[in-house]
């Protein structure tokens, strides 16, 4: 699969640093009384056309493989349009030119700067009860986040999910006579197991650890925001931002291999190229789209997946979810139709279907989740690592954080403190300077 969604590109510049159910029935699994069902049913009928829009760049093929094809099988009296952003075609052209929008859907680290930014919320609360949606099917930490954005309103439902979980090449595993990790590691014990793979050997250097950096901050077990939200101040200088610096980032690369190999990468940490291509980093923290963008790398050689490493004073918390949401806008011409096809996407029926080929589910049905990848290219794999540990409350979210490079101040000098050039309270509290200037040349506009 060719997928490139908004979470696609997510984690692609992420990791690369480059940018049972509730509910009754097996259907749309949204516990639906018989007559909401024929009401829907015959709505269904009725023409309708709903122009769907991303801030991901996604093509209209990509699209319609995702999302389009289903909705078009499910609705044959609906005409599903697709706007890809483009030049020409981004989010301001579109309203500028009064162009319609029904649908949108964004990551949830881009859903403010589009949805809220250019005031295309619509609170879907009525809605949802009127089409019965049972949101008690969904992951609550991925509807909570939701209504945290919204101040109690809800502009979107989440349709798929994303979470991290640490990713090891098996074979470097074996060369090298080291056992593999396991699921419900912490990172303590990830860092003595990592130090047995540092080495070089016949001129390779192999290193046992690197951290996605950008997920550092976004997807951190101890659901630390990037801005705190009453007062709107960066958040860096937290102490517990330097636990999971100390232990994620500097425990791992702290070593002389580890150093050698980060010069020889010009001075940056270790990423996705040396897990995947290189085939020289032992373990890299990904999500389950890894798989279904490098798939050609990936089936090079043997990997598998455990669960992503816990922080000592939070066992048994994961990551955060970093999830996808679908969201009818207030100028959607049919808002019932809307709901009608956002109900769909997030039903048992399509939710099993796509989690099969590898897409996280956004719902808490253990049929479901235990589905993920089955009819994948790598079957067999332990998907179950994305679902091992609880998930924890997804950080606060803010518009300012979109609208100013928040995250690219805190992840600026990584590199630097990775390689010994400036010590961690410096790199803090830098970050923390430079973010505050951020804000405050916000607040001047």
């Amino acid at each position: 699969m060719k997928w490139k969604t908004a979470s696609t590109l997510a984690l692609l510049s992420a990791v690369s640093l480059i940018g049972s159910a509730c509910s009754g029935g097996s259907g749309s699994g949204s516990g639906d009384s018989e007559e909401v069902k024929d009401a829907s049913a015959k709505e269904s009928k009725d023409p309708v056309e709903l122009v769907f829009y991303s801030m991901s760049r996604d093509s209209e093929a990509s699209f319609n493989e995702r999302y389009g094809d289903a909705i078009r099988k499910k609705f044959p009296n609906y005409t599903i349009k697709y706007i890809q952003r483009a030049q020409g075609s981004d989010l301001p052209d579109l309203i500028n030119a009064g162009t319609r929008i029904d649908i949108h859907w964004d990551s949830i680290g881009s859903f403010p700067s589009s949805n809220m930014v250019y005031e295309l919320s619509y609170d879907m609360s009525d809605l949802i009860k009127k089409h019965q949606v049972d949101l008690s099917r969904f992951e609550p930490s991925l509807i909570d986040a939701m209504k945290q954005l919204g101040n109690g309103a809800i502009y979107g439902l989440p349709v798929y999910n994303e979470r991290m979980a640490l990713f090891y090449n098996k074979d470097l595993f074996d060369k090298l006579n080291v056992p593999y990790p396991q699921d419900g590691m912490t990172w303590t014990e990830l860092d003595e197991l990592a130090k047995k793979l540092n080495v070089e050997k016949d001129g390779v250097l192999y290193t046992g650890f690197s951290p996605s950096v950008n997920h550092l901050f976004l997807t951190n077990q101890y659901s630390l925001p990037l801005l705190d939200k009453s007062a709107m101040r960066p958040t860096i200088t937290n102490e517990k931002w330097k636990q999971v610096l100390e232990l994620q980032l500097l425990q791992p690369t702290q070593n002389p291999v580890y150093q050698k190999a980060m010069q020889a990468n010009k001075g940056k940490i270790l990423d996705l190229n040396q897990f995947a291509k290189d085939q020289s980093l032992a373990m890299f923290i990904s999500s389950p789209l890894m798989p279904l963008v490098m798939k050609e790398e990936l089936s090079k050689f043997n990997w598998d997946i455990v669960s992503e490493p816990t922080m000592p004073d939070a066992p048994g918390v994961g990551p955060q979810s970093y999830p996808g949401y679908f969201a009818i806008t207030k100028m959607a011409k049919d808002k019932d139709a809307a709901m009608e096809v956002i109900k769909y996407l997030t039903s048992d029926e399509y939710q099993m279907e796509y989690a099969k080929k590898g897409i996280m589910t956004s719902l808490k049905s253990e049929e479901i989740q235990k589905a993920l990848g089955q009819e994948s290219a790598f079957k067999g794999k332990n998907f179950g690592a994305f679902f091992y540990n609880k998930f924890p409350a997804i950080a606060d979210k803010t518009v300012e954080e979109s609208q100013v490079p928040i995250l690219a101040t805190y992840t600026k000098n990584l590199n630097k403190l990775s390689a010994g050039e400036m010590d961690i309270n410096t790199m803090m509290r830098t970050a923390d300077e430079e973010a505050s200037k951020l804000l405050d040349g916000l607040k001047k506009k």
